[in-house]
């Protein structure tokens, strides 16, 4: 598995965001090699921590339409992303583990 921490500048309310953030939620759901992200809030704005069955999954998903919106919305800014690889073994004992078909 791959981690991906994406973090980025808002002064929008969590409130003012829940109808967007639910929207980019359900387009995710679609995200082929996604297994999960966890939502963050950070002292200047939001991001958050996206497991995918690889770096190609986590690759594709940041070269998408879907990732270049969400960089390209008004008020977003200051995006920053890393990398992780992911020690598969001992996130499955914590409830994350890779999606098999």
């Amino acid at each position: 598995m791959h981690g991906v921490l994406i973090t980025f500048d808002c002064e929008a309310s969590a409130a003012t965001l829940s109808a967007p953030f639910t929207d980019y939620a359900s387009a995710l759901q679609r995200q082929p090699g996604l297994i999960s992200k966890a939502w963050i809030v950070t002292d200047t704005g939001y991001g958050g921590f996206h497991v995918f069955t690889d770096r190609s999954a986590a690759d594709n998903y940041l070269g998408s339409d879907l990732a270049a919106g969400l960089m390209a919305t008004d008020g977003f800014d200051h995006f920053q992303v890393r990398h992780y690889d992911v020690l598969d073994d001992l996130s499955a004992m914590t409830g994350v583990s890779p999606v098999t078909a």
